[in-house]
């Protein structure tokens, strides 16, 4: 999960009045600002702090101390810190509104980073609200420089309507703005968001088509809840018969419709976070497109129902195991892995079967490899250049092995790489063909997310560039990680014909998150005549690349 990077409006909307006490609001923001286009953050948000405390009830100040903190974050690389900085953010945009509801600035501030973060935040719907004002207030003003401001909310907005699954919203937005600056890049980019829009309704259209079951009982259900649809008990147990029958997505709708009506149900909330689960190991597909974000909240929802559940239910120690498992093995971002080691603690010194005391054990020592991993990885990131971030990829560098060629049919190049780092998170990796002008041959491998996500992604720039995601829904797969990893190009190009002799690049790029580690490496090779290969050993993250053509 990465927040998108805001290209905020420099003009200034009408803002109220101020009252000049010692230095005034215009010089401390004048003198934030030359703080921020040096660099010096940190004195950009002093400096207007010292404007708050001077001029504690100008709104102006909270809004610009809120736009000076949103600078900082955008630079930021530590996720926990960045998270923390985008709330001080909030908090201030909040208290600008509250000071004067008519303060454009801080209400498009505000919405255009709302609408940009995960929902888990809880800001999407206060963001789509805030540019819904300005949009108004925009499509009725008579300067001519609103039209500008007008493009970029409506972007804006039309990305949190978007994120919010209202996709019918989100169209008419972009249409609007296909209208607003015709034959513009603008009306481009909002033509292709509601061309994948249409694309992934009919895509969505089509899953739940091919989910839904003919199974009696659930027909039954279906038809009673229809009947009843305030119903817990019959809703409750529709949405168990839909995930016995693994039919996650609609088990999901169905089970927040029964905790709507009955909150007190400990059932309820664990089924609803089993199921979510469910659907986050699916993987990646077409609703990472539509919201980057769309694991990542899921994640968090799926947490805090099993906290729920546990509340309703403490002495359930089968729950409580489940959400010892489930802690451990949730992203890093949402910081439950010491509440999973405690869970399955008390498994441990409970009277459970040994079976499960056993499992408990091996899970509190998966939780406290990947707390390795955390300290490691936050020594490579932030003291890269110290004996200690070498020990740390020492330990996590694999040994190179070696491939018995005799099972592919040649001619082949075949590609052997090492991934040499592990983080919090699989990182996004991608291998790739081009020709010796740079111009794409070939995807080779592509991992999930930067996948489906294609140009939403920022994680691989350079093939993202080259390919121009041409071939990208063929090659996607499973994010790698950490080991010895080969990919065989039969020599055809993305058409599928065959490539002509000559020479070529073979790329590797990967990118870490949270760390923010990023390598590539190419290299070259000759194919059609004798047999060529070439090796580079270079870098932490990618220390051995190998490439071979067999004629």
């Amino acid at each position: 999960m990465k927040p998108s990077k805001i290209f905020l409006i420099v003009a200034l909307f009408v803002t109220t009045p101020f009252i000049v006490l010692g230095t005034s609001i215009e010089d401390y923001i004048a003198e934030a600002e030359e703080y921020k286009n040096t660099g010096q953050f940190d004195k950009a948000i002093s400096t207007m702090e010292e404007a708050v405390k001077e001029h504690p009830e100008n709104t102006d100040a909270y809004s610009h101390l809120g736009i000076m903190l949103g600078e900082k974050a955008q630079r930021t690389r530590d996720y926990g810190e960045l998270l923390g900085i985008v709330e001080r953010a909030f908090l201030n945009w909040d208290r600008a509104l509250v000071l004067d509801p008519r303060n454009f600035m801080a209400r498009f501030y505000r919405g255009a980073w709302a609408v940009n973060m995960p929902k888990s935040m809880g800001q999407l719907q206060k963001g789509i609200n805030d540019l819904g004002i300005v949009t108004q207030a925009l499509e009725q003003s008579p300067d001519p420089a609103s039209k500008e401001r007008l493009v970029e909310a409506y972007q804006h907005l039309a990305g949190g309507y978007q994120k919010n699954a209202e996709y019918g919203k989100a169209r008419r937005v972009n249409e609007k703005l296909i209208e607003l600056a015709p034959e513009t890049e603008y009306a481009e980019q909002a033509q292709q968001n509601i061309d994948k829009i249409d694309e992934f309704e009919q895509w969505r259209a089509e899953r739940m088509k091919s989910k839904q079951s003919d199974d009696p009982e659930i027909v039954a259900l279906e038809e009673q809840v229809a009947k009843e649809p305030d119903n817990f008990d019959l809703l409750l147990a529709l949405g168990k018969a839909y995930y016995d029958a693994e039919i996650y997505e609609a088990a999901e709708k169905v089970l927040k419709q029964a905790i709507s009506i009955n909150q007190s149900s400990s059932e309820a909330y664990k089924l609803l976070a089993y199921t979510q689960n469910q659907i986050n190991a699916v993987g990646y597909d077409p609703r990472i497109y539509m919201d980057s974000d769309f694991r990542t909240d899921l994640a968090f929802e799926a947490a805090a129902a099993l906290d729920k559940a546990v509340a309703l239910a403490p002495e359930d120690i089968e729950l409580r195991f489940a959400r010892g498992i489930a802690a451990v093995n949730m992203p890093f971002f949402v910081n439950k892995i010491d509440q999973g080691i405690a869970d399955l603690e008390i498994i441990i010194e409970s009277d459970v079967p040994d079976e499960m005391r056993a499992e408990a054990l091996y899970w509190i020592g998966y939780a406290h490899q990947k707390k390795a991993t955390t300290y490691w990885a936050r020594v490579a990131s932030n003291y890269s250049a110290t004996e200690a971030a070498q020990n740390a990829f020492s330990m996590l560098r694999p040994p190179v092995k070696h491939i018995n060629l005799s099972k592919y049919i040649i001619p082949i190049v075949y590609i052997d790489f090492e991934l040499g780092f592990r983080d919090e998170l699989a990182p996004q990796t991608a291998v790739w063909v081009e020709d010796s002008d740079g111009q794409f041959t070939k995807t080779i491998y592509v991992s999930g997310f930067s996948g489906h996500a294609k140009e939403r992604q920022i994680n691989l720039p350079v093939w993202a560039k080259s390919s121009e995601f041409t071939d990208v829904d063929a090659v996607t797969g499973a994010s790698i990680n950490l080991g010895h990893h080969i990919y065989i190009w039969d020599l055809s190009d993305y058409t599928g014909k065959k490539a002509s002799s000559g020479e070529y690049k073979i790329l590797v790029e990967v990118a870490y998150w949270p760390s923010m580690q990023y390598q590539r490496v190419e290299v070259p090779i000759t194919i059609g005549k004798g047999e060529a290969r070439k090796v580079v050993e270079e870098g932490n993250l990618i220390p051995y690349l190998e490439v071979r053509y067999l004629p």
